[in-house]
């Protein structure tokens, strides 16, 4: 609903309700097991192009510097690179059983 809708709505006696999600930490949340089990099961993908994402996914790290002193590498167990280019494609594929469900 965009703006024009909600004022076109409005009716005085009638409230007027908003809702907006910020989804733009959710990707961190993204199991990877969960995600491989949906690339096979839903999308059908097998192979190369699962051991493709497991390896994009599998080999993210962090580690954090404090006075420069390094903590260990921490490897990703969810979640992938933010800005990634396949970010949204993984997300929405990741996502798609709730389409199913509003359906």
């Amino acid at each position: 609903m965009v703006k024009n809708d909600i004022i076109i709505s409005f009716d005085p006696d009638k409230p007027v309700i908003r809702v907006l999600l910020d989804l733009s930490a959710t990707f961190n949340t993204v199991d990877h097991n969960v995600l491989f089990s949906r690339f096979k099961d839903m999308f059908g993908l097998s192979g190369k192009v699962i051991e493709w994402f497991q390896s994009y996914l599998e080999q993210c790290s962090q580690r954090v510097s404090v006075h420069g002193i390094l903590s260990d590498i921490q490897f990703w167990l969810s979640g992938g690179p933010q800005g990634s280019v396949l970010g949204p494609l993984v997300f929405t594929m990741y996502t798609h059983p709730l389409g199913i469900i509003v359906q």
